[in-house]
């Protein structure tokens, strides 16, 4: 059983604000660190309220929303140092509707902690912007804004989205092709033709169709994404060998479970491979995310290669060695190199889930989460932010950047029927 200990709150708020700045610290954290609505937080708010007796009201969903919204704002607009070591991370994101974001993260080389992996107070939003299409002509222009910002951009890490590579040869931005789609993009090109590889993909659609619901449910192989199918490999890889080993165990034991999962051995030297690969893998993209790529992690990397004598094995060295060989080539004045972007998709992933809750809304200015999501939350920034910002501001910052949202539009198309 837990006590709770009665805090007494303090009356310290922002200005103009009836909230004391530790209720909306803590709710601020609530939405920002977790997935729970914004009319649960509300609900949430209150009945904490009610049952601590705390002296002070419960703000509304909307209220909260402008908290968020404040925060992201204000995340964007503030001056950024300029400097000679700005990194940059951005990535484009399709939603419902014709606009797509381009999102841009900066952080100064300086600041980077090699010594685990980046997580999003380490990084500061730059560039919010959304349009019906990013052309490598429009997103070079938001990058010579950015350089004329910021000062020099030593390189910029992001995916292989043909548009940006486009914009970052125009800007004369170096481009670091992010390890986690370097590497989906070599187990594709290994498994997309591969014969055993396709009539695995059937057989595990067909078993997860037939048993799902009968008594070898809790054996069903994970759930199976077409757009996502290779970096999704891993979770499979980890079924199949774990299924594999669990029917080599039970095999002799007249298990009639095991018979539904017989067919697995005709391919268990391909298992075993694709396994122990994707272990090597998994240790190979731990190192590289957490400390970088230097001489010293790509050591770490070629040992792990050299002890796979598999086809994959040799496959992921071929093509892991040229692109190291580029990594150093490109920028070969720094001694470590930032090479995953798994930050910016892990915002996007966040806000996607915000989305949920109303799917049909589109983009609106909720986007601001985003940036939100950099905030470091203390209660002397919260105040900082709150004060300096007003709703005016996010109302043209919304009508700038968005303009009608498709929620605003199949509203007024409803009320016009």
């Amino acid at each position: 059983m837990y006590r709770i200990k009665k805090k007494i709150i303090n009356n310290d708020r922002p200005k103009k604000y009836g909230f004391v700045t530790q209720i909306i610290k803590m709710l601020l954290e609530i939405k920002l660190r977790t997935s729970t609505s914004f009319r649960a937080i509300a609900l949430n708010a209150a009945i904490i309220s009610e049952t601590l007796r705390f002296e002070t009201k419960s703000p509304t969903h909307t209220t909260i929303l402008n908290w968020v919204h404040k925060l992201g704002y204000y995340q964007l607009k503030i001056k950024k140092e300029k400097s000679e070591d700005w990194i940059i991370i951005i990535d484009e994101s399709i939603q419902i509707g014709k606009e797509k974001i381009l999102m841009v993260f900066g952080i100064r080389e300086k600041d980077i902690d090699f010594t685990r992996a980046l997580v999003l107070q380490d990084i500061l939003p730059l560039k919010e912007k959304v349009s019906v299409s990013w052309t490598g002509e429009e997103i070079s222009k938001v990058l010579f804004e950015l350089k004329k910002e910021l000062g020099k951009i030593k390189y910029a890490v992001c995916d292989g989205n043909r548009n940006i590579k486009k914009a970052l040869r125009i800007a004369k931005i170096e481009h670091i092709y992010d390890i986690t789609h370097k590497i989906a993009m070599i187990l594709e090109k290994r498994y997309n033709s591969n014969e055993k590889y396709i009539e695995l993909l059937e057989k595990i659609a067909v078993m997860k169709k037939n048993y799902i619901q009968t008594d070898i449910a809790f054996l069903m192989p994970p759930k199976m994404r077409t757009k996502s199918r290779y970096l999704n490999i891993i979770e499979i890889s980890k079924w199949l060998y774990k299924t594999l080993k669990y029917y080599e165990i039970n095999k002799n034991k007249n298990n009639r479970i095991c018979e539904k999962f017989k067919w697995l051995y005709n391919y268990k030297d391909f298992i075993i491979e694709l396994y122990q690969s994707i272990e090597d893998i998994k240790s190979i993209e731990k190192g590289l995310k957490t400390n970088g790529f230097s001489k010293e992690t790509e050591k770490y990397c070629n040992d792990i290669l050299n002890k796979n004598k598999s086809c994959l094995g040799k496959t992921l060295k071929k093509e892991l060695v040229e692109y190291f060989q580029e990594l150093s080539n490109k920028v070969p004045k720094t001694k470590k190199l930032l090479i995953t972007s798994d930050i910016i998709e892990s915002s996007f992933g966040k806000y996607k889930n915000y989305l949920s809750e109303n799917p049909m809304a589109g983009i609106t200015n909720l986007i601001l989460c985003i940036a939100a999501f950099t905030f470091k939350l203390n209660e002397r920034n919260i105040k900082k932010a709150l004060e300096s910002t007003a709703i005016d501001d996010i109302k043209q910052w919304t009508n700038e950047t968005i303009g009608k949202s498709l929620f605003q539009m199949r509203k007024q198309a409803y009320a016009l029927s």
